[in-house]
């Protein structure tokens, strides 16, 4: 019996993570890191919300959180106050990760139907202003 109740645990999915969780990391590095995490995993949830042919609203709310996370990656590695080449391993992996995130916000809006798509390209255009500021923080090193 003890055997069965710890194979369930084990095999239990791990609380999903809020926005809210993240924001509250008082490390501002980590909590770059744990939104980029936060952020893949809402991008894996939107592509099967559109595979599954879900919720509109719920893929869009999904999409905005997905920009906000992104978002507070950036934002959070700018409060450190450090210049960014004595961060540039966490702006490379901020600028590869938004990368990914613009291209598949791309094949989301493309998949949508012709009256969702300008919604789902305004996330996008935001999504690419942060993988700007991101790339600009590689290159710079400002």
């Amino acid at each position: 019996m003890t055997c069965v109740l710890l194979a369930l645990l084990i095999a239990a999915p791990p609380a999903a993570e809020s926005l809210e969780h993240v924001r509250k990391e008082p490390n501002l590095v980590k909590r770059s890191e744990r939104a980029l995490a936060f952020a893949d995993s809402s991008m894996a949830r939107a592509r099967q919300i559109v595979r599954d042919s879900g919720s509109r609203s719920e893929l869009f709310d999904v999409l905005n959180q997905t920009v906000e996370a992104l978002d507070l990656s950036l934002r959070s590695l700018r409060e450190t106050g450090k210049k960014a080449s004595k961060l540039s391993k966490q702006f490379k992996r901020g600028e590869l990760r938004s990368r990914e995130i613009v291209r598949q916000l791309t094949d989301i809006s493309v998949a949508l139907n012709i009256d969702d798509r300008p919604e789902a390209e305004k996330l996008r255009d935001r999504a690419s202003l942060v993988h700007e500021e991101f790339l600009l923080g590689v290159m710079s090193g400002k």
